[in-house]
């Protein structure tokens, strides 16, 4: 969709993770050798197309940064706001207003692949965003207060939404300026296009995608991490 021209990304990785538990965020925690949110933040700077990116981080780490943090090139430390919308809000400020467009991801992803990215980043454009997803493949049910079945949803209509989640700097800085003065938040950006009217497009991406929200999670994407770095260093 998009020509190419100056990208950015801003890189969420706001939260506490109290269901992760423990005394640090675990953005921080270490994952296959390295700093969990490190894995995202280098997957976005290998990108030749990507200029820079926005971390959105708790306040006190922005004011007192960990050294590995500090040395980063190309990277802006803001911090984050009370809600996840406000956090994106205050990172999408911060963006240099040169960008054309900007990528918006969760730091406790730490799988995205350099390809998902570029191909995120490519389907989007002013007017149109584009969302990194796959098929719901799981049977769904709507159940009421008491649990009890309802409903089924038409699953080949449903999609699971992720991040990267693309979009032309101004238009979504809009949408989170209206966002604002009407006092919404919602989950990610795409909830804000469907309510205010942009337009989006949902991109089946390669490979997985998780966000990482408890400690069990660290292990298998440990080890899909050192095997996707072994394989790379042996290819190249």
């Amino acid at each position: 969709m998009s020509s190419l021209g100056k990208r950015w990304a801003v890189i969420v990785a706001a939260g506490r993770g109290l269901r992760f538990g423990g005394d640090a965020p675990k953005q921080f925690s270490p994952l296959a050798g390295k700093p969990m949110l490190l894995w995202s933040v280098e997957a976005f700077l290998a990108i030749p197309d990507v200029a820079g990116v926005t971390l959105v981080l708790p306040a006190n780490t922005v004011e007192a940064p960990p050294v590995w943090l500090a040395e980063l090139e190309d990277v802006d430390l803001v911090a984050g706001g009370t809600h996840r919308t406000d956090s994106v809000r205050l990172g999408l400020q911060a963006v240099p207003s040169e960008a054309d467009l900007v990528a918006v991801h969760d730091g406790a992803r730490p799988i995205i692949s350099r390809e998902a990215i570029t191909r995120v980043f490519d389907a989007a454009g002013p007017g149109l965003g584009a969302v990194a997803g796959r098929p719901v493949t799981d049977s769904l049910k709507e159940v009421d207060g008491e649990r009890r079945i309802v409903g089924a949803p038409d699953r080949a209509r449903l999609w699971r939404a992720e991040t990267p989640q693309a979009f032309a700097l101004e238009d979504i800085i809009e949408l989170h300026k209206r966002a604002e003065s009407d006092g919404v938040h919602m989950s990610d950006c795409a909830g804000l296009c469907q309510l205010y009217g942009l337009e989006v497009v949902m991109l089946e991406i390669e490979g997985p995608n998780p966000k990482i929200t408890r400690p069990e999670d660290m292990d298998w994407v440990g080890a899909y991490l050192e095997t996707r770095e072994a394989s790379s260093a042996r290819d190249g």
